[in-house]
């Protein structure tokens, strides 16, 4: 954990390179729409990303075709792990939460990682907590995985 000004420390998430590089083409395929998947792992560990089809289709909002959803679920419960958070595009902005990422965000429990903008250049991942009607920024910590489940 890291201190922030306020003496408070920020949770680290844990993104192995290898699920940031699923979450990075996945973003650049979906272009110009936004992509949307699930993040499996334990508590901030993600050790899985799971690309999901984004029923909206839309460059400016995501929405996780239930299907995809409950084959992450099997997956991640065949192997031990949760489905801790979900990722998702934009696909022309800063990898910031954006008013409908406040409005349609899923609770404190849920960890939001967010790409942008997709461009092989300076696209950028960010990871957060929804919590007291805000998102707080977390830590991302990358490193080659490790072997898992």
């Amino acid at each position: 954990m890291d201190a922030i000004p306020d003496g408070r420390t920020v949770p680290r998430v844990d993104l192995p390179r290898e699920v940031s590089d699923v979450i990075l083409e996945h973003a650049r395929g979906c272009l110009p729409d936004e992509c949307c998947g699930l993040l499996l792992g334990r508590d901030l560990r993600v050790t899985h990303a799971w690309p999901a089809r984004n029923e909206a289709a839309s460059p400016t909002r995501y929405r996780v075709d239930p299907r995809d959803y409950l084959a992450a679920m099997r997956f991640g419960r065949a192997r031990g792990l949760d489905v801790v958070g979900a990722y998702h595009s934009h696909p022309t902005s800063t990898a910031l939460p954006s008013r409908t990422d406040t409005a349609e965000s899923a609770g404190a429990e849920f960890l939001y990682v967010i790409a942008g903008p997709i461009d092989a250049a300076s696209t950028e991942i960010r990871a957060f907590r929804f919590i007291d009607g805000n998102f707080l920024e977390l830590t991302v910590v990358t490193h080659a995985q490790e072997n898992t489940p």
